[in-house]
């Protein structure tokens, strides 16, 4: 199960990335200017959900299978 968390978190972090980047590139803020785009704060929302929903459901599959050993 470790090797599963490290798994998720670290496709987490690439989801992560991948959204922030998205989000900068359709502010264009790597051309000097912040343009605010609807669609780039989307990006960046489902990026944070996304992420977020992958760690916590890989924590919650830890915990259920936990609790099932220590029944056992």
């Amino acid at each position: 199960m470790k090797r599963l968390i490290k798994t998720v978190d670290f496709a987490a972090m690439i989801v992560f990335g991948i959204c922030l980047y998205t989000f900068f590139l359709g502010n264009k803020t790597f051309q000097g200017k912040f343009d605010n785009d609807g669609l780039s704060w989307y990006f960046l929302a489902k990026g944070v959900f996304c992420s977020v929903s992958l760690i916590l459901s890989v924590r919650l599959l830890d915990s259920i299978s936990q609790l099932k050993k220590d029944i056992q």
